[in-house]
């Protein structure tokens, strides 16, 4: 039975108000400049408009104790005493430490006598005493520029700051960790909350950065629009759901909302073939053929008596299937066979859209006829490796992969003309004519033996309802993430549960839900589970 809410009992999910553009570390500097120099925005403004914003939130979230606020040396630090000032001017009791070289601010606090404690060089130890008397620590001391181990002073800060052991709100990313990357070299802040100023960061989405940013707002702040294409990355929401959801027309019939054929399930193997057929007909194709070993006939037609069954052995009826279909999805549960090789290399001389998936990427990883070379000039091509999968296609370590996510599925996008959704955490679209894309609802509930199967079944049926590759994978990626949340069975949850939840999870319409009651809010993104 599925129900309508997540694990924690909250209909809550992502909130966003419209797509969510994510740059690095370094774009969103270099776009802060241009604001301030081109466009003639008051860097004051932003600075006031940041923490004024990062004010509300310890408010809402804290509303009661003291506030200590850490203002590092740049303008993450001027963030701090904005909200340092805000708060006082609220009657909060705040306790404002900044860190010896910190420029003078007076205009930042507006005429408050703020008191500030300056944390001089080797006098950080008694800090953790200090923090112990605040119920909220204000993390401002690094902000986006790091690009390696914080200093030996940031270092002590940001330890002192674990050792009070208080609740932590971080300003744009927290502090030691990398937001080009997710890295964290160092000694970090683990925050559960962070504030993001214009837009979230792309190392907030990377682990293990993800890991130290707790729940993730961003603030409207006063940017100026942005270009299109400018950013790295994008994240994948509900309302970036709505702009690109395949639609029916109120006329219309089961071939021409689209038909996929699953080509998979080796003997034995067959319900990875029942888990993709299944998420096919739940994300909307009027209509789903297994081509499969015969040994596994009778067990297909039983679980699925929706979906016709070919004999993946027979050239000829494969051929026709494969030529009836709006898209292919082929892999999950084949076996790495020879044979299985050549019917991999008919099903990619089509000119249908075709996921390549599980098995079907490890006969790619082994030089199956045309191999990762014959995907260059067909029709629109989906791979979905996992990070050990990857490994395999581009020949290097898993370690390798894990460390530049998003360039090594971009680089194996550029070489083979495919889009490659690189599963994990969290899991990446790539193709070279669009930025990264992001899964805003990664979750560890979701690490369940085939669950890949269901993602690859999705993005078949996306495909065939006509959506380019790019959207189709992103599209069938956040619904199954939302679909999960839904059926609610937390580190529970089995692949099996996933499909019936899909209809739910396309019917939601709209950018969520946020329990935050600010108008500058445009993302709320949960702790990841």
């Amino acid at each position: 039975m599925v129900r309508a809410v997540s694990a924690d009992g909250s209909e809550r999910g992502l909130y966003a108000l419209g797509p969510i553009d994510v740059p690095t570390g370094h774009e969103a500097s270099a776009f802060d400049r241009r604001a301030i120099q081109e466009q003639q925005v008051p860097q004051a403004a932003l600075m006031e408009s940041a923490g004024r914003a990062a004010a509300d939130l310890v408010g809402h979230l804290h509303g009661r104790g003291r506030v200590a606020v850490l203002a590092g040396g740049g303008n993450n630090g001027g963030d701090g005493i904005v909200v340092a000032r805000t708060l006082a001017a609220r009657g909060r009791e705040v306790d404002l430490f900044v860190v010896e070289g910190r420029r003078a601010d007076e205009s930042l606090a507006h005429g408050w006598d703020l008191s500030p404690t300056v944390l001089h060089e080797g006098e950080t130890d008694a800090l953790a005493g200090r923090l112990r008397d605040a119920s909220v620590v204000v993390d401002g001391l690094l902000g986006t520029g790091l690009s390696s181990a914080p200093r030996p002073r940031a270092s002590r800060l940001i330890e002192a700051v674990h050792a009070a052991d208080r609740a932590v709100v971080a300003l744009d990313v927290p502090s030691g960790v990398a937001a080009d990357t997710g890295a964290v070299p160092g000694a970090a802040i683990r925050a559960d909350c962070t504030i993001a100023f214009g837009w979230p960061k792309l190392g907030c989405f990377l682990e293990p950065g993800r890991g130290h940013v707790g729940r993730l707002v961003v603030a409207e702040i006063g940017f100026p629009p942005l270009p299109g294409g400018a950013f790295a990355g994008t994240l994948l929401t509900p309302a970036w759901f709505d702009r690109v959801r395949p639609r029916r027309e109120a006329a219309t019939h089961k071939n021409a909302v689209g038909s996929v054929l699953v080509a998979g399930g080796s003997q034995g193997m067959a319900g990875a073939a029942i888990l993709a057929a299944r998420a096919a007909l739940r994300s909307g194709a009027g209509f789903v053929c297994v081509a499969s070993d015969e040994a596994n006939r009778e067990v297909l037609q039983t679980s699925l008596p929706d979906a016709p069954f070919v004999d993946l052995g027979d050239p000829d009826d494969l051929a026709e299937a494969v030529a009836l279909s709006s898209a292919i999805v082929i892999g999950p549960g084949l076996a790495p066979t020879e044979a299985n090789g050549l019917v991999l290399a008919r099903t990619l001389e089509s000119p249908r859209p075709v996921v390549v998936d599980a098995g079907g990427l490890a006969l790619l990883a082994r030089g199956a006829p045309g191999g990762l070379s014959g995907l260059a000039g067909a029709g629109p091509r989906v791979l979905t490796p996992h990070p050990g999968e990857m490994a395999g296609l581009n020949g290097g370590s898993v370690g390798e992969v894990q460390r530049d996510r998003p360039g090594v599925a971009r680089r194996l996008s550029q070489s083979t003309g495919a889009t490659v959704v690189l599963k994990g955490a969290p899991t990446l679209v790539a193709h070279a004519a669009y930025p990264i894309g992001i899964s805003g609802l990664s979750s560890s509930d979701l690490a369940a033996a085939g669950m890949g199967d269901v993602l690859a079944g999705s993005v078949g049926a996306m495909l065939a309802q006509g959506l380019e590759a790019w959207d189709a994978a992103g599209a069938a990626l956040l619904l199954g993430a939302r679909a999960a949340q839904l059926v609610g069975h937390g580190p529970g949850l089995a692949a099996s549960d996933v499909p019936d939840a899909l209809p739910l999870a396309f019917a939601e319409e709209g950018p969520g839900r946020t329990d935050l009651p600010f108008g500058w809010v445009t993302l709320d993104l949960p702790t990841p589970s």
